[in-house]
């Protein structure tokens, strides 16, 4: 039984997700504390290098599986806690750069995970995704508001283990 059933065009899958996701995050429907708390989109990554920011490069004998939030309450950039998901006091931002000075003495640039995910998204226009899935864009964009505020499990075909890349 389904409520909806999209009859995706095979192998276009993703670019329905990406679509989705584009209208979610466009509409601003997602849960930002959800977001900030249980995902790594909040963790700050180097535009020079596209790499996550590690401890080992910012603090001498720090850990390099350490990282980094940009806190938007203080403008800093602070450690993300690496025993629990809990937020605490901090609030992660999920937008904006800034600069950190490596234990190196250079200074680089960097941001959220979101941020670059906003500037991939760009590219999954729901109409430009419709013409390659096959499904309306109507659809896409009903169905992509609905996921963001309800739960939401999508299947593909009876064992999605036997299929390509399933």
């Amino acid at each position: 039984h389904s409520d909806y059933h999209l009859p995706v065009k095979i192998g276009t899958d993703a670019a329905l997700a990406l679509a989705m996701c584009k209208i979610i995050i466009d509409e601003g429907i997602y849960n930002a504390r959800f977001v900030k708390e249980q995902t790594d989109l909040s963790l700050l990554v180097r535009k020079d290098t596209d790499r996550f920011l590690r401890g080992n490069e910012v603090n001498a004998g720090d850990r390099e599986d350490q990282f980094f939030w940009l806190d938007a309450k203080s403008k800093l950039v602070v450690p993300a806690p690496r025993g629990s998901l809990t937020l605490g006091d901090t609030d992660p931002a999920l937008e904006g750069s800034t600069k950190v000075r490596l234990i190196n003495g250079t200074e680089v640039e960097v941001e959220p995970v979101f941020e670059r995910l906003k500037r991939h998204l760009k590219d999954y226009d729901v109409d430009k995704v419709s013409k390659i899935t096959q499904v309306h864009a109507d659809l896409i964009r009903m169905v992509a508001r609905k996921a963001a505020v309800k739960k939401t499990k999508i299947f593909s075909g009876w064992n999605s283990g036997k299929y390509y890349h399933g």
